[in-house]
């Protein structure tokens, strides 16, 4: 269940992506629902997922990539 491949629907770029869930981490995890951040492209999306590895209900938040670094 858990090895099988996840996938969403990116709301920045509207392509679908498919992703593999860190079952090693997440099985450490004492609460959910637990965050997976995902980078895709220029920008990052942050799901959840609930205690059966499957997505919760929660609304995909994303990031845009705006920082820079000097030196």
């Amino acid at each position: 269940m858990a090895d099988e491949l996840k996938w969403l629907q990116d709301p920045i770029t509207k392509e679908t992506i498919y992703f593999k869930l860190p079952v090693k981490q997440l099985k450490e995890v004492k609460r959910f629902p637990a965050p997976i951040v995902i980078k895709h492209k220029d920008h990052y999306l942050i799901c959840y997922v609930d205690s059966h590895y499957q997505l919760a209900d929660t609304e995909v938040a994303v990031a845009a990539v705006d920082a820079h670094s000097k030196g």
